[in-house]
Order: structure tokens, then C-alpha cells, then sequence
């Protein structure tokens, strides 16, 4: 298999580095209340903040790719306005394949960890999480729901297709490129500034569901804004 042919088929295994302290606060107990549980829980907690920190490392990764899907449309040479289709193709099958491995496999086995924590027992013990009383099972119960949330986002989005991608980047550019004389301003023709439109460039996803109204937001304050909700 050639280099080239290595590259296509990355798509086929997704990267699953991740960092369970990433999901530390919504995700571990305090120490002090860990520490009045039994060993053989508190081993079980650590594989389940692990095991959530690969959902939402793949969330994350599924997020990433839907917002590089301008950048994946490569030009053809020659031919202004066309993109490659072929490449696009791989693009689309590493956005399935990680949304296959966050809903087919880190999903599945995230339940499988949350059954075999041991918590059931422990449910009415309180505890203070991010300046909150509440007991084991709420705590749990709000784990769960930050879980449910990004499987749910990972299910409804809806991934892109070459030909949508394309009319939606030549609109977005043409926009760019269009804009009326009267719209610049003063101050800026006082300082002589070159009223044409610079050259339009690949804009990231995120660019383009903020000019359309959509979009999510990726990142740690994703946790904080879904807990914020519960």
C-alpha cells in the first residue's frame, strides 16, 4: 500500500487519545466522598471517568471534522470552482466512521461501565460537587445526562455531502466577494484603504453556520453549559 492509499485509509480507525482529566469535574467524585466509598468502587469510578472521556473525545473528533468540511474540499487544477470529489469521499467516510465508533462502540461500552460502578448502595450519601449538595445517585443521574447529550448531538447531526458543501461554500464566497460599495465605511475610505474584496478563502464550518443561524459549541464549556441545563 502506497503513501497515498495510507492516507485515505486513516478514515477506517479513529484516534482515541484522550485526557480523562478533561471530564474530571463532571465526571469524578470529590475525594473526600471517594474516599468513604469501598476500594473496589472507587476502581470501578476511575474506568467510568475513563470510558467517558473517550465518548467525549470522540464527540469532540466528530465536532472537529463537521468543521473542517470546507477545508476538505480541494481544488481541481485548472478548473476554477471544481473540487475533488474523491477526496471529499474519504473526508465523508471519516466523519462516519467516527460517528460509528463514538455510537457503535464508546457508547455501548460507557453503559456497560456505568452498570458495573457499584453506586446503587451509596445512592443517598451526600456530597458537595461544584459548590452543590446533592446525593450519589443525583450526581450519577447528572453524569448520565451529560452522556445522553452528546450522543444525542452525535445522532442528529447531519452530515455533509459533496454536492451541499460546494453550493454552500460558492454562496458563502460569493457573499464575501459582493459586498456594495456603500457598504464601507467612512473611516475607512478616509484612510484609503482598498475598497475591493480581498480574495475569498476556505472558511471553517463553524464560520458558516454562525452566518446561517446553526452551529454547536465544542470544548470543555460544552460540558459546562450542558450541566448548567440539568
Amino acid at each position: 500500500m502506497n503513501a497515498s492509499s495510507i492516507a485515505d485509509a486513516l478514515f477506517l480507525e479513529p484516534p482515541h487519545s484522550h485526557d480523562p482529566s478533561n471530564v474530571s469535574h463532571v465526571a469524578a467524585l470529590p475525594a473526600s466522598m471517594l474516599m468513604q466509598l469501598p476500594e473496589a468502587v472507587q476502581d470501578a469510578l476511575w474506568t467510568l471517568q475513563e470510558s467517558t472521556s473517550i465518548v467525549y473525545a470522540s464527540y469532540l473528533r466528530l465536532q472537529e471534522l463537521l468543521d473542517e468540511r470546507f477545508d476538505r474540499l480541494i481544488p481541481l487544477p485548472g478548473m476554477p470552482g471544481s473540487y475533488s470529489e474523491g477526496a471529499f469521499f474519504n473526508y465523508m467516510n471519516a466523519l462516519s466512521a467516527e460517528r460509528r465508533y463514538l455510537l457503535e462502540d464508546a457508547h455501548p461500552d460507557w453503559k456497560h461501565k456505568a452498570s458495573r460502578a457499584g453506586l446503587s448502595q451509596y445512592g443517598e450519601l451526600l456530597l458537595t460537587c461544584r459548590g452543590r449538595e446533592m446525593t450519589v445517585r443525583e450526581w450519577f443521574e447528572q453524569l448520565q445526562r451529560a452522556e445522553q447529550l452528546w450522543i444525542q448531538e452525535a445522532k442528529d447531526a447531519e452530515l455533509p455531502d459533496f454536492e451541499s458543501t460546494v453550493t454552500e461554500y460558492q454562496i458563502l464566497t460569493d457573499s464575501e466577494s459582493s459586498t456594495p460599495p456603500s457598504e464601507v465605511s467612512e473611516d475607512e475610505g478616509s484612510r484609503g484603504w482598498d475598497a475591493r474584496p480581498a480574495p475569498a478563502t476556505r472558511k471553517p464550518m463553524a464560520d458558516l453556520r454562525t452566518k446561517m443561524g446553526g452551529g454547536h459549541e465544542i470544548g470543555p464549556e460544552r460540558i459546562a453549559k450542558a450541566l448548567e441545563a440539568l
